[in-house]
């Protein structure tokens, strides 16, 4: 009788064994799906334009305010901020992104390349006064 039951089991192992991994997997998979980020909404083109605006006029506000205790360290976060928002409006204009070197640094040039393109495309970074003031 014991071995009938021996018998049975290891011929009822590979099914069990496949079901369990079959499970196992599963479960991995979910797991990885929740861990992913959510692909956050693309923001109408309209607010993109007000963000860069206003990030630019506070950029050229601490560039040329007085110094200030912090100074460099403010307007690395504020530039920081600029380029991650000229890299969304990039993407839904169909603009190469500006290339950062290491640290997150990202060059004027490639910051002044990227505004270039985009008033091609339409999208001028500029404050409303200084965009209408230089129009050619």
């Amino acid at each position: 009788m014991l071995l009938a039951v021996v018998l049975i089991g290891l011929l009822a192992l590979p099914y069990v064994l496949s079901a369990v991994i079959a499970l196992v997997r599963r479960q991995c998979e979910r797991i990885a799906e929740q861990r992913q980020p959510a692909v956050p909404p693309t923001a109408p083109i309209e607010k993109v334009t007000a963000d860069l605006r206003r990030l630019r006029a506070q950029l050229e506000a601490r560039e040329n305010g007085p110094g200030l205790t912090g100074k460099g360290m403010r307007m690395g976060a504020v530039r920081t901020a600029y380029v991650q928002v000229l890299g969304v409006a990039c993407q839904q204009l169909d603009v190469p992104p500006p290339r950062s070197e290491p640290h997150w640094h990202t060059p004027l040039a490639e910051i002044y390349r990227v505004e270039a393109q985009l008033r091609e495309r339409g999208l001028d970074v500029r404050p409303v006064s200084m965009a209408g003031s230089h129009a050619a």
